[in-house]
C-alpha cells in the first residue's frame, strides 16, 4: 500500500491529548504516592525493626543520591562523603554490609497485615487507572493513524502497532492512537516524570513500571525475600558503584561550555 497523508489536526486533537491526560495522571498518582509515604513515615515507629528499615533505606538513598549528583560537589566535599561512607573501617556502607542476613521464615511471620493491605489498595488503584486510561483513549480515539515508524518492520509488529486499526493492507511502519497508550504507559512518560518530580521520585517511577507489567500479567507485587533477608548484599553493591565513580566537578567545565555556546552564537 501507498504512503498516506496523516491529517494535522489528527497531531492536535489525538496525540497531545493522549500525551497530556496520560501524564496528568501520571503526576496525579506520583503526588498521591508521595503524600501516602509521607504520612507513613511521619507515624510515630513502634518497633526496632521498623526504625533499622528505615535508617537501612536512607542510607541506601544517601549513598545513590551521592553518585547520580556527584558531578555538583567540589573534589574535597565528594571525597569526604564518599570516605564517610565508603571507609573501610568506619564507613556507614561498611558497618551496615556487616548485618547479618534475616531469616526468610522470620521476615514472613513478620509482615505487617496493614503494609499488606496498602500494597493491595496501591496495586487496586494501579490497574482502575490503567482501565480508565483504556477506556478513555478507545471511546474517543480508536481508529487513528497518528504515525510512522522511520525503518522497516516485518508483519508481526503489525498486531503491536496498530491495535484498533483493522486495515490489513496498511503499511506495518504506522502506528495506532491505542499502541501509542501503551507504548506511553510503560516507559514512554518516566523520563518527563523524573524530570517534573525530582530525584526523589526515580524509586517510585521504577517501582510503578513494574508495577503495570505485573498487573498487566496478572501477577501480584510483592517484595523479593532475597533483598529483604541481606540487606548487606544491597550495602556492598552500593558501596562497590560508588568508589568506583570518577569524580567531575560540573561547575569547572561551565565557563568553556558558555565560551563555546558565545562562539557560536556570534559565528551565526
Amino acid at each position: 500500500m501507498s504512503d498516506i497523508l496523516i491529517d494535522d489536526r489528527i497531531r492536535d486533537w489525538v496525540f497531545l491529548p493522549i500525551i497530556i491526560v496520560m501524564f496528568m495522571i501520571q503526576m496525579f498518582r506520583g503526588l498521591l504516592t508521595k503524600y501516602m509515604d509521607n504520612r507513613k513515615t511521619s507515624q510515630k515507629v513502634t518497633s526496632k525493626a521498623q526504625l533499622a528499615e528505615m535508617i537501612d533505606k536512607n542510607i541506601t538513598q544517601q549513598s545513590q543520591r551521592l553518585a547520580r549528583l556527584h558531578g555538583l560537589l567540589p573534589d574535597q566535599s565528594f571525597k569526604m562523603k564518599r570516605a564517610h561512607l565508603c571507609d573501610h573501617e568506619s564507613g556507614i556502607l561498611t558497618k551496615a554490609s556487616q548485618k547479618p542476613a534475616k531469616d526468610p521464615m522470620q521476615s514472613m511471620s513478620m509482615m505487617n497485615p496493614a503494609a499488606m493491605a496498602d500494597m493491595l489498595k496501591q496495586n487496586l488503584s494501579g490497574i482502575v487507572f490503567m482501565a480508565l486510561q483504556y477506556q478513555w483513549v478507545s471511546y474517543f480515539f480508536s481508529g487513528f493513524v497518528i504515525g510512522k515508524v522511520p525503518f522497516p518492520l516485518t508483519q508481526k509488529f503489525r498486531t503491536m502497532l496498530q491495535r484498533g486499526v483493522d486495515v490489513q493492507n496498511l503499511d506495518v511502519r504506522y502506528i495506532s492512537s491505542i499502541s501509542i497508550y501503551f507504548v506511553l504507559l510503560f516507559g514512554g512518560l518516566q523520563k518527563i516524570q523524573q524530570l517534573m518530580f525530582g530525584d526523589d521520585n526515580d524509586e517510585f517511577v521504577d517501582d510503578t513500571q513494574m508495577q503495570m507489567q505485573m498487573q498487566m500479567m496478572g501477577m501480584p507485587t510483592m517484595p523479593s525475600l532475597g533483598q529483604q533477608n541481606d540487606p548487606g548484599k544491597l550495602f556492598i553493591a552500593e558501596r562497590t558503584r560508588l568508589e568506583g565513580v570518577k569524580h567531575t566537578f560540573e561547575l569547572n567545565k561551565s565557563q568553556d561550555k558558555a565560551m563555546k555556546s558565545l562562539k557560536r552564537f556570534l559565528m551565526q
